[in-house]
């Protein structure tokens, strides 16, 4: 009978061999006893990480694919981030060339800010890449800096920049992703997360109630477009953005918006244009996009951080102020209905009069335009009060018997017929109209379209294509770049920005986890936009400091 080989398993602390591990290149290697073949395994620092296990310590690492790579394929890019107040972060794509005007812009921005700029290094094999026929998968990046800057900018590690906020520079992820962000909701655990990307994407993740506001996002790239010419690589081309994040860092608190290039690599940040030459003062905004406002409700706080003194708009100086759902319609909410005992605390806070809401309404709107020009979008809880008069019956309600009386006449008196249809005034631009004076107020009807920059303003989100509901990634398809609001969490899905809301993050109609965030959009002067959080009444690092 043959003699069974018995094969003996190595363990710790066994023979080590002088040559480096041809993954890690670290002197780690231990003897892991023999394959059946009668070869010596090998196995690196299995004490602490199987990093790579293989039968001859000379043999190149090896992908997937069997193709030999180097040693240093996957460099480790690291230096000491704590302490730093302020984050500049961007992309960059592997053996691709730096959008050099951009980068340039980038680094002005933190000379003048005293900022830290970080470069998440992206990999993406390109065979069709003009600029690496040979070499399509070649492991370099900001290749037009010597050795050393690179060393200086680059940096692929996990780092949490704050108890709430964490760098995922450890992750890349591939450049075409349609969805970049996707699954990695629970990635970085109760903190927000900023991911490298060459596509903008931003989200915020519903958390308990009390529990710090989570988002993610993506960062853009500070290299030129470099893709193939598929499907993917083409759609990846159209959704490449010159962009990077910047993030300041208050304590416990950050404060996170995008900064986003031109074709010339200038870009606008709050007050400031910087090109890459120099800093100069930026031109007035184009509009400032309130997150939904509801003015019965508003938060104080972000009233505050809005309209007051050093607000975003007294900083940002905006030609217009759009706001979303103006009016709350809770005097006569149509969700009410079938509840009694609202209706018993609407009448003991003075809440169940239309006409006083309504009126309350528009002096606040009044005031906060002030000479600006005010743009308000139809919105679903505006149309509260059209659906109060069509739905309801005037003599069960004797508190707004007359006012409803009067409303309803006017809508009766303004019905035509169309070529295509029914036409009538809609009452709350209505009274709109007539009480604010000579207020510069716009009301847009419904399908009304109002542009600025190229950007669609006109459109709340509540209504999507063809009669849909809507919704960031529906109305990211229609082919034109908008504002939206509604939902109340704020976000950017491709040509499409969200806003968030600007009551409490907690109203009796949102319970369980919430991705509810306070938050404005800015359309600048250029035509690119940013998304404005405000945490806890403060909307930027200077904010905090008075």
């Amino acid at each position: 009978m043959r003699k069974k080989r018995v094969i003996t398993r190595g363990t710790v602390g066994r023979t080590a061999t002088t040559k480096p591990c041809p993954k890690c290149q670290r002197i780690t290697l231990h003897k892991d006893g023999m394959t059946p073949s009668g070869k010596q395994r090998w196995t690196c620092n299995p004490s602490k990480q199987h990093c790579y296990t293989t039968t001859n310590p000379d043999a190149p690492y090896r992908d997937q694919k069997g193709d030999a790579q180097e040693p240093d394929s996957n460099p480790r890019f690291a230096r000491k981030l704590s302490g730093i107040k302020r984050f500049v972060i961007t992309s960059a794509q592997n053996a691709t060339p730096l959008h050099m005007d951009f980068f340039n812009s980038l680094r002005n921005y933190c000379d003048f800010n005293d900022a830290e700029l970080v470069v998440i290094p992206l990999r993406y094999k390109n065979a069709t890449s003009r600029w690496t026929a040979s070499q399509e998968n070649a492991e370099v990046w900001l290749t037009e800096l010597a050795p050393a800057e690179r060393t200086k900018y680059l940096y692929n590690q996990r780092k949490k920049l704050n108890e709430n906020l964490v760098l995922v520079a450890d992750v890349k992820t591939q450049p075409t992703a349609g969805l970049p962000l996707s699954r990695f909701d629970s990635l970085t655990a109760g903190e927000s997360g900023i991911i490298g990307h060459t596509k903008l994407q931003m989200k915020t993740i519903p958390v308990p109630a009390g529990r710090y506001p989570k988002l993610l996002t993506t960062t853009g790239a500070c290299t030129v477009k470099n893709y193939t010419d598929t499907k993917a690589g083409k759609v990846g081309e159209f959704h490449h953005s010159l962009a990077a994040v910047v993030v300041e860092i208050v304590g416990k608190k950050f404060f996170i918006r995008h900064v986003n290039a031109t074709s010339d690599g200038s870009f606008i940040d709050l007050k400031h244009e910087y090109t890459a030459s120099g800093v100069a003062q930026a031109p007035p905004a184009l509009a400032l996009v309130f997150g939904d406002t509801h003015r019965a409700f508003i938060d104080k706080k972000v009233e505050e951080a809005t309209y007051g003194p050093g607000g975003m708009v007294d900083t940002l100086n905006p030609e217009h102020l759009i706001f979303h759902d103006l009016h709350d319609g809770y005097a006569r909410n149509p969700h009410h209905r079938q509840d009694p005992f609202n209706e018993i605390a609407k009448r003991w806070a003075d809440l169940h009069k239309v006409e006083k809401e309504v009126r309350d309404d528009v002096a606040w709107l009044v005031k906060a335009v002030g000479k600006r020009k005010g743009i308000v979008v139809p919105s679903n809880h505006d149309n509260f009060f059209a659906r109060w008069i069509l739905d309801s019956d005037w003599r069960r309600d004797p508190d707004n018997a007359s006012f409803y009386l009067e409303t309803a006449k006017i809508m009766v008196d303004s019905v035509r017929m169309t070529e295509s249809g029914m036409s009538r005034v809609d009452p709350f631009t209505y009274w709109v109209n007539q009480w604010k004076g000579d207020a510069p107020i716009r009301c847009l009807s419904r399908d009304e379209s109002f542009t600025l920059g190229g950007i669609e303003l006109s459109l709340h989100g509540d209504v999507g294509p063809n009669g849909s509901r809507g919704s960031r990634n529906n109305l990211k398809r229609i082919g034109v770049k908008t504002i939206v609001g509604h939902s109340h969490s704020p976000g950017i899905e491709e040509g499409c920005y969200q806003t968030g809301t600007s009551t409490p993050l907690r109203l009796e109609y949102n319970s369980g986890p919430s991705s509810w965030l306070q938050a404005h959009v800015i359309l600048y002067a250029n035509g690119k936009r940013a998304i404005l959080p405000i945490i806890d009444g403060h909307w930027c690092f200077d904010a905090t400091q008075k």
